[in-house]
Order: C-alpha cells, then sequence, then structure tokens
C-alpha cells in the first residue's frame, strides 16, 4: 500500500513539474475519457488496470506523450519491464523533447539502462554458452519488436495527423460551399446536410443547359420575326418572298412558345396530387423531383403548413399535398 502511494505521489509530483505552457500543451490529452479512467485505476492502486488503461489510451492516440510517460513509469516502478519502460521513454522524448518532465525521463532511461543491463548479465550468468546465446537471441527479438512496434505507432500518428489536416481543409472548403449559396436557398431550418446540397448542384447542373437552350432558341426565332415584320410595314421595297419569310419565322416562334407552354401543362399535370414521403426525401429532393427547381420546396411547405412544422423538416411515411 505504501508502494502504491509513492507511485502515486511520484506521478502527481511529475506533472506539477510541467511549466503553464506545458500544462496547456498536455491539458487536452489528459482530459480524455480513457486517459482519466487509467488515472483513476493508478491513484486507487488498481496497477495492473492503470497499465491497461494507459495501453488503450495509446492504442486510440498513439501521440499522447503524458499516457506514455505514466506507462513507462509503471513498467519500470511496478513490473520491472525496464525494456518497455525504455522504449516508452524514447518514444516520449520524440513527442515532447521541450517539455519540463524531458529531463526526467531522461534521468529514468538511464536507470532502466543499466537495470536492463544488470539484468541481462544476471540471466545470462545463470545458464551456459547454449542457453546464453539462446537468451541473447530471444532479448534480441524482443527489442527489436519492440522497436518495430513503435515504428509503426509513430507511423499511425503521422498518418492521423495527415487524414485530420485533410478532413479540417474540406470542412472549410464545404463551408464556404454553403455560406455562398445564401440563406434563401439553404436547407429549411438552416440544418442542410452535405450530401442534400450536392445532388441539388448535380440535378441543377444536368437541366439548366437544356432549359436555357430551348428559351434562347424561342426568343430568338420571335424577336426575329417581329423585326422582319415591323421592317416589312415600313419599307415599300421589301419582297414579297421577304415577308412571307418573317411570317414563317414569326409563326415558328409562335409554335416553340405553344410547345413550351403545353409541355410545361403536360408536366403540371403529371404531378400528383399527393405524395408519401420515402426514406431519405427532404423538401429539396421532392422540389427537384416533381418540379424541376429547388424553389419550390417552399410552395410545398406552404401546401402543407398544418403537418410541416418551422424547421421544414419531412418524415418518412409523411403524405404531403403537392401543390400545382
Amino acid at each position: 500500500m505504501k508502494t502504491t502511494k509513492a507511485l502515486a505521489l511520484l506521478s502527481l509530483a511529475c506533472l506539477a513539474a510541467c511549466d503553464s505552457r506545458t500544462v496547456e500543451e498536455f491539458k487536452e490529452e489528459r482530459s480524455s475519457r480513457l486517459y482519466q479512467a487509467a488515472m483513476d485505476d493508478y491513484l486507487s492502486g488498481r496497477l495492473e488496470a492503470a497499465v491497461k488503461g494507459f495501453e488503450k489510451v495509446l492504442r486510440a492516440d498513439p501521440g499522447n506523450a503524458s499516457a506514455r510517460f505514466q506507462l513507462a513509469c509503471l513498467q519500470q516502478d511496478r513490473g520491472g519491464d525496464y525494456a518497455g519502460a525504455f522504449c516508452n521513454y524514447r518514444e516520449y522524448l520524440m513527442i515532447a523533447p521541450g517539455s519540463d518532465k524531458a529531463k526526467l525521463a531522461k534521468e529514468r532511461l538511464a536507470i532502466c539502462e543499466r537495470l536492463l543491463a544488470d539484468d541481462l548479465v544476471k540471466r545470462l550468468n545463470l545458464a551456459g554458452n547454449e542457453a546464453l546465446a539462446e537468451e541473447g537471441a530471444r532479448l534480441r527479438r524482443d527489442f527489436d519488436a519492440l522497436k518495430e512496434e513503435n515504428g509503426k505507432l509513430v507511423a499511425a500518428l503521422a498518418a492521423f495527423r495527415e487524414k485530420a489536416a485533410a478532413a479540417e481543409g474540406e470542412n472549410a472548403r464545404l463551408r464556404k460551399l454553403l455560406a455562398s449559396m445564401g440563406a434563401d436557398e439553404s436547407e429549411p431550418g438552416g440544418k442542410a446536410d452535405i450530401a442534400s446540397v450536392k445532388d441539388l448542384l448535380d440535378a441543377e447542373d444536368a437541366e439548366a443547359p437544356a432549359r436555357a437552350a430551348a428559351l434562347a432558341d424561342a426568343k430568338e426565332l420571335n424577336a426575329l420575326a417581329e423585326a422582319e415584320e415591323a421592317g416589312a410595314g415600313s419599307s415599300s421595297s421589301l419582297l414579297p418572298q421577304q415577308a412571307a419569310d418573317a411570317k414563317d419565322r414569326k409563326k415558328a416562334a409562335e409554335d416553340a412558345e405553344k410547345r413550351a407552354k403545353s409541355a410545361q401543362q403536360a408536366a403540371r399535370a403529371a404531378i400528383p396530387e399527393t405524395y408519401v414521403v420515402q426514406e431519405g426525401d427532404t423538401l429539396y429532393k421532392i422540389a427537384i423531383r416533381f418540379y424541376g427547381r429547388t424553389s419550390a420546396w417552399k410552395s410545398i411547405r406552404e401546401a402543407n403548413k398544418d403537418s410541416i412544422g418551422t424547421d421544414g423538416r419531412v418524415r418518412t411515411g409523411q403524405k404531403l399535398k403537392l401543390p400545382r
């Protein structure tokens, strides 16, 4: 019990040795749930559970310098695992070489080296030449395995930091995209999900060129026909064939407008009176599906204001009226 209390006091003294800058740097990593649980076991004398707890912290976050230092202290003081303590002290010094605990880590590392050498000599003196070679080979394999594991942990830490940086950049890009869309085009309730935004952009990009081309053709034909008809009435030199061409163009423009109106009326007639919301539906997606434009979600919400809340969200199985 006295040994347990001594270990706990030593751990607290190590933490207190940090200056304000180092405490601020390490504050976040020591506030995790896994780290706090391991420290509770440590301070309560459950040293075996504390070792497993700090090992669990390092599997989740290989760069947690505080957990690595505490695990090294436990390995050195509790079970005489000098090889494990040696590796964790070295790893700690790589992660936090400028901390106030770096000096203590170096001193403890030197002690581990001496104890590891003494232990090795003691073991080798107990056996013959054959056993000596076998034990030396085993220790070398253990040491190489620990070194390889530490290398993997360092690589995993670097990969994690790279992924975190990439994710932050992608989040910033998507936030900028949402902001550029403006409040009027945002998801009802201001909680548009990224997948819905991408679906809407893809749908509008696919339909916009066809609508723009049809509208431009109709306007061009109509303007040309009206200009030539006006010219025919004011110029006595206009040939009959030119007048006929102007009438044909005007008629073509009128026919194009009639076809556009008929298509629009047919599209409206094809809209069902009601629709049952499917899984994954939003007002945006329903507006695109039946009206071909995102702004129609407002009309759908207005037509169903008794069943759609102020957040504008719909639920699977909900029956909606579709305005025409």
